[in-house]
Order: structure tokens, then sequence, then C-alpha cells
């Protein structure tokens, strides 16, 4: 009777628990969910290539740029990061091509402070092959255009009178010259 009541227990339980995975977001390595938007994926590929898990780290740079297509800054680190991994992995050719490629976005993108002096290098000629630099400085912001000058009363002078043209309907006699 016990191992009815448990059989029975569990055959109850499991579309339960069915019905609960399937509307859980499915999870990825580094536990972020697949709705968290780009930026989480970013933040968890930042954290797993601090770590050297680099094929996790990998797998989320590409979740990251999938959801990456309306933030300049988000594609920029995505080709940086991976570029970075490719450089530990001995891949220098592609590390040069995702360099060059965030290069293209953004010519005075910079690799993150504390990346080795190798990998630096290898960013800096990835820069100096495309644009023939190696260092871009980043445009100036431009500036508004100033306020205008509200000058207060006390400053602005005392309305003068205006002067009264005179009036030019009327024949004007002038004297005339005697040419002799």
């Amino acid at each position: 009777m016990r191992l009815f009541f448990l059989a029975a227990l569990l055959v109850s339980a499991a579309p339960a628990v069915s019905a609960a995975e399937e509307t859980a977001a499915p999870a990825t390595s580094a536990g972020v969910t697949k709705d968290a938007g780009p930026n989480s994926h970013l933040a968890a590929a930042v954290r797993l290539y601090q770590k050297l898990d680099l094929d996790a780290a990998i797998a989320e740079l590409q979740l990251a740029e999938d959801g990456a297509k309306d933030s300049e800054d988000d594609r920029v680190q995505v080709l940086i990061y991976r570029g970075l991994i490719y450089s530990e992995t001995g891949k220098l050719s592609a590390a040069s091509d995702q360099f060059k490629r965030a290069l293209a976005i953004r010519p005075w993108a910079e690799v993150p402070d504390g990346t080795s002096p190798r990998i630096a290098k290898n960013f800096s000629d990835a820069r100096k092959s495309l644009w023939g630099m190696a260092n871009v400085k980043p445009p100036q912001k431009r500036m508004a255009p100033a306020a205008p000058r509200i000058v207060p009363a006390s400053d602005v002078p005392a309305a003068q009178p205006a002067a009264v043209p005179a009036d030019t309907s009327a024949p004007v006699d002038l004297p005339t010259v005697d040419k002799k």
C-alpha cells in the first residue's frame, strides 16, 4: 500500500515539475538567463575571462553579441574581449581580426587595464595596420552653443529719442549756380 501511494505521489508530481522546468528561462554556464539582456551576458563573459574559463566566455560573448545590435559600446567590447581570448589561446590572426573590427567601429578603443603587454601590443599592431598609427585620440566633444547672456536692467542704457526723419514729400528749392 505504501509503495502504491509513493508511486501515485511521484506520478502526480512529475507533470508539475516538468511544467515548472518548461517555464523557467534557460540558464547559461555563468548562471545568467538568456532573457537577461546583452549587458549581463557581456558582464558574465568578462567575469569568465578573468577566471580564465575561456570557452564559456566565448559562449557568453556570442549571446552578448546577439543582443548588442543596437549598442555600439557593447559591440566594441564584445569584439575586444573575443580578441583578448583569441590572443590568450594563440589564435593571433583571429585576434587581430576581432581587434580590427572593434577599431573600425571605434578607432580610439582601448584594451582593458591590466591586459598583458604582449596582448596590448597585438591590439596596437592591429590599430597600426588598420589606421597607420598606434594611437588614435577620441574625437573632441562638441561644445553646446553658449547661452545668451542676460543683461540686468541696470546695465542697459536709457532709451534715447529717435531722430525724426525730414519730410521729403515737399519739393525742395535748391540754389542755382551760374555758369560763366
